[in-house]
């Protein structure tokens, strides 16, 4: 008896192993996508906890603070340096120094960006907006001595279409991750 395979078993396994690997390859990217997707969300909240921590151990107003630079969005941490709470011009000039960040999202995080369908109710249901920063018309989160922060959402939107909320509440400074389930048409805690 000889051992050994031959020509036709081994392309009939070669074709096996490319039928396999060209199903994995959508699923693959998908999950990809969307660990990009979470990753980038859970930047956001820990920016959002080291504001906080910073804001209770200085005692002084500090916040996460987006911008839009060249259409793209950053993010950077900002302390109250006037002691009159944190306001954009005062960002601008220095007084209110920023010490983490500017981070680019779309560069931390390929194919992840700061958006949203303004079509999309939000996960406590307000309406559906284009804005995707939605903490006030200055667009940063401000945490105080206490712990309390400016309430609102922060909107994601990987490659693939996948939507991510980062809420933050006001009273006690939580921050929660959400996705939005396309089929189910609701928002899931993460």
């Amino acid at each position: 008896s000889e051992r050994g395979a031959t020509v036709v078993e081994v392309l009939v396994v070669l074709v096996l192993v490319a039928v396999l690997a060209s199903m994995a390859a959508p699923a693959s990217a998908t999950a990809i996508d969307a660990g990009r997707a979470r990753h980038a969300a859970g930047f956001v909240i820990s920016r959002f906890r080291l504001a906080k921590i910073e804001a209770v151990n200085k005692g002084a107003n500090v916040g996460v603070v987006f911008d839009r630079v060249n259409g793209r969005w950053t993010v950077r941490v900002c302390r109250d340096g006037t002691r009159n709470g944190l306001r954009r011009a005062e960002i601008s000039s220095g007084a209110d120094p920023c010490f983490d960040g500017p981070h680019e999202m779309l560069a931390m995080f390929p194919g992840v960006e700061i958006a949203v369908d303004s079509q999309l109710v939000g996960p406590a249901g307000e309406p559906g907006d284009p804005d995707p920063v939605r903490f006030g018309v200055a667009d940063l989160a401000s945490f105080s001595a206490s712990g309390s922060c400016t309430a609102g959402s922060l909107f994601l939107r990987s490659a693939r279409g996948q939507q991510y909320a980062v809420r933050v509440s006001g009273i006690n400074g939580r921050s929660r991750i959400f996705r939005f389930e396309l089929g189910a048409r609701l928002w899931l805690q993460l």
